[in-house]
């Protein structure tokens, strides 16, 4: 049985060092894939996804269209502002003007880039 996962696992890292072969992207926690196909490829975080979805429920309203795009990808590019965010919806009334206040200042910071 080992052996068989160990072969699965070969098959695997081939394929995945195959379909990166030629990418002259790099990517760490908190920046951007420079290549849209490797972005596509790119698995989102766990925590990035349920940013997404809180945000997308408690605080879409306070945003411009512009500002919900920019805001949506912060999210998804840095984990560490998905997690933030999360930490500030654990009680959505008592950190609303909390939350308010820091999202307001991530899309100033957005701007000012």
């Amino acid at each position: 049985m080992i052996g068989r996962l160990e072969h699965r696992l070969e098959g695997i890292q081939a394929e995945f060092r195959e379909t990166w072969k030629g990418e002259k992207s790099t990517v760490s926690e908190g920046s951007v894939a420079t290549s849209p196909s490797a972005m596509a490829r790119i698995p989102t975080h766990l925590l990035s996804r349920k940013a997404r979805e809180q945000f997308l429920e408690l605080d879409m309203a306070l945003v411009s269209p512009d500002e919900l795009a920019h805001f949506l990808d912060l999210l998804t590019d840095n984990v560490i502002f998905a997690d933030t965010y999360l930490s500030l919806t654990k009680d959505p009334v008592r950190f609303a003007a909390g939350r308010k206040a820091w999202i307001e200042l991530r899309l100033k910071e957005i701007q000012e880039t």
